[in-house]
C-alpha cells in the first residue's frame, strides 16, 4: 500500500500512524489511517462526518488507543486528502451516496490487511452515521456501534418533499449537482 500524507501536527494524536491510499473500484483513490495499538483488546472503525478529515480525529484515537483500541478511519470521497469528483477542492461532492460504501469497503480490507485486532466496534458520527448505517445493514463485520448525532434524515415538513425532491431532479438534469446551493459559495464563513 502506497503511503499517504498525515498532519501530525494538526491531529495531537498517537505517535504510532500509518495513512495509506487506497484506490476503490470506481477507480477514485480514498485516505485510510490507521492508529494500532500494542495489546489491543478490539479496534474501532471510526466514521467521520461531512467535510471532517481523520487528523480531526486525532486526540479521540489518542484516548481509545489510551483504553486498548486500535482504530481505523477514512477520510471520505471528496474529504480530506481522498480524490475530489469536481476541480473545487472545497465543493465535497459525491455522485451517489452509496459510493461511500466503495470506500467502506477499503477502509474494512485495509483494516483486515494490517491484521487490526478483533472484535471490531463502530463509531460514527453525523454523516459517517448514515454510511455506518446503510454499511450495518449491508454486513458491517462490527460487534457493536455508537452513532453520533447521526445524519439519519433531513427536517423538513411533509408538504416541502415533493417540492426538494422535485428541485434537486431538475438542477441534476441541469447539471448543476456540482455547484454550490443558491445563497453560497466557496469563501470561508469564519469570522
Amino acid at each position: 500500500m502506497e503511503s499517504a500524507p498525515f498532519r501530525a501536527d494538526l491531529a495531537e494524536g498517537p505517535e504510532v500512524v500509518r495513512a495509506v491510499w487506497r484506490r476503490g473500484r470506481d477507480g477514485r483513490r480514498v485516505r485510510v489511517v490507521l492508529w494500532p495499538v500494542n495489546g489491543a483488546h478490539g479496534s474501532i472503525l471510526l466514521f467521520p462526518g461531512r467535510t471532517e478529515y481523520a487528523e480531526k480525529y486525532g486526540r479521540v484515537a489518542r484516548d481509545l488507543n489510551g483504553a486498548g483500541y486500535a482504530v481505523a478511519t477514512v477520510d471520505w470521497r471528496g474529504q480530506g486528502f481522498s480524490d475530489r469528483l469536481t476541480d473545487d477542492a472545497r465543493l465535497g461532492h459525491v455522485a451517489s451516496f452509496p459510493d461511500y460504501q466503495i470506500d467502506v469497503a477499503e477502509l474494512v480490507s485495509t483494516a483486515r490487511a494490517d491484521g487490526l485486532p478483533e472484535p471490531w466496534y463502530l463509531v460514527a458520527h453525523s454523516m459517517g452515521g448514515c454510511i455506518g448505517l446503510r454499511s450495518l445493514i449491508e454486513g458491517l463485520p462490527v460487534r457493536k456501534a455508537i452513532f453520533s448525532a447521526p445524519m439519519w434524515g433531513l427536517n423538513l415538513p411533509f408538504t416541502v418533499w415533493p417540492v426538494a425532491i422535485l428541485l434537486a431532479r431538475l438542477l441534476g438534469l441541469l447539471g448543476a449537482e456540482r455547484r454550490y446551493i443558491p445563497g453560497s459559495g466557496p469563501g470561508s464563513h469564519v469570522t
